[in-house]
């Protein structure tokens, strides 16, 4: 019996080994990443210029899809470039120290009153950010 376990332990040794070689490395890149990433610090803040192209790009996106009818799916589409417009502007507002649009609807998450999106628009026009200007033609 006791060359039997010997047997069993002498073939898994060699896969026991090589496992723990694989995941020692594993441990070892991302240990070194995370280490680099501290030491690089945050990464630096997005140009002004570039928040404010992609807000006019997203909201006038925004403002052709609310009136195009030939879109399948128009409801969930609409719902992301709301998101990705009001991820903008809070982004926008944390740079520049705008309040960023609060929630309206607590049923609703990640729904935002018209008004209050208004307000940061306005908020951000009055700092020189002004996201409308692109979309007008």
């Amino acid at each position: 019996m006791r060359a039997a376990v010997e047997l069993i332990g002498v073939i898994l040794l060699p896969t026991v080994v090589f496992y723990a070689a694989l995941r020692g490395a594993r441990l070892a890149a991302w240990c070194a990443g995370r280490w680099r990433s501290r030491l690089a610090g945050p990464p630096p803040p997005e140009p002004v210029d570039r928040l404010q192209a992609d807000l006019r790009r997203l909201r006038a996106e925004l403002e052709a899809m609310e009136t195009r009818t030939d879109l399948t799916a128009k409801g969930a589409r609409l719902r992301a470039l709301r998101a990705a417009y009001l991820d903008a502007l809070g982004s926008a507002c944390r740079r520049l120290g705008v309040s960023p649009p609060a929630g309206g609807d607590p049923r609703h998450p990640g729904r935002v009153r018209q008004s209050e999106i208004y307000r940061v628009e306005s908020a951000l026009r009055q700092r020189g950010l002004d996201v409308r200007e692109g979309a007008r033609r």
